[in-house]
């Protein structure tokens, strides 16, 4: 019987599991909202796009589902702890924790790049999810445990042209789930990355369109990096995500998972 890539037949991994997703509002945040409902968790969304979560939200009841949209932007300590709180008042613990929200800086060297946009890069990918962290991890504590998981990149692991700050924000990411692993061990809460490759979100959809609109051989040279042959859809990340906060990892602390139709094999 044939495949279709990122379609899997649905169980309940996650049942009894309550999540908080970043980002929830479109890509990769929002399938994996969409599937770890599917899969038994109850979810809260979090976004700085109200419209958005709240379409997730609505589709995920509409599926027979429990979800709450929070709105939050993760720069901004008391926004975070409020979405924590709102979590624990609507379900009563918290399990798992995706940091998924994102931002990258425009494509440019690190002289031309602006400070705002340094600012902003930095400020929502590293001190976005350390945030996330420092709130979420004393209530995975007296929940008896948790699994966190980190969007970083396959830019953390590799040089790319006019990317230095974003690659550098996303090799942050890696070492701070390491450290974090390190420390939380004890409490029984991991802490694992999920790094995707070039994958379709609204983010990326944007440049790709650019290229094709421009006839450019980007797109072509962005489809060669990866051996697979195509570019990943959300869902394929989701799936890794769901593995990783599910009991079937339950050895799995301080690592990096590629989800990357190869591109870091070469």
């Amino acid at each position: 019987m044939a495949c279709t890539p990122g379609v899997k037949t649905m169980g309940r991994r996650l049942a009894g599991k309550i999540a908080i997703i970043t980002g929830a509002g479109s890509g990769i945040g929002a399938a994996t909202a969409i599937i770890f409902a599917r899969e038994g968790a109850r979810v809260a969304l979090a976004d700085r796009r109200e419209i958005k979560i709240q379409a997730v939200a609505n589709r995920i009841k509409d599926e027979g589902g429990e979800a709450i949209p929070v709105l939050a932007d993760v720069q901004y300590a008391g926004q975070v702890q409020a979405l924590v709180d709102k979590t624990v008042e609507s379900f009563g613990k918290l399990n798992v924790l995706f940091n998924n929200a994102g931002v990258r800086a425009s494509r440019s060297t690190v002289v031309e790049v602006s400070e705002e946009e340094y600012d902003c890069t930095m400020a929502t990918d590293v001190k976005g999810l350390w945030l996330c962290c420092k709130y979420a991890i004393p209530v995975m504590i007296q929940s008896g445990g948790g699994s966190i998981i980190n969007c970083s990149s396959v830019s953390a692991f590799v040089g790319q042209p006019l990317q230095g700050v974003y690659n550098a924000a996303k090799g942050g990411i890696n070492t701070l789930t390491k450290c974090m692993a390190v420390d939380f061990a004890k409490h029984n809460i991991r802490v694992n990355n999920v790094n995707p490759g070039w994958v379709r979100t609204e983010m990326n959809e944007a440049e790709l369109a650019h290229w094709k609109a421009q006839g450019s051989k980007e797109l072509e040279e962005v489809l060669r990096l990866h051996p697979l042959g195509r570019l990943g859809e959300p869902e394929d990340v989701a799936w890794a995500v769901v593995y990783l906060a599910s009991d079937e990892s339950s050895w799995v602390t301080g690592a990096s998972f590629l989800v990357d139709g190869g591109y870091c094999c070469q």
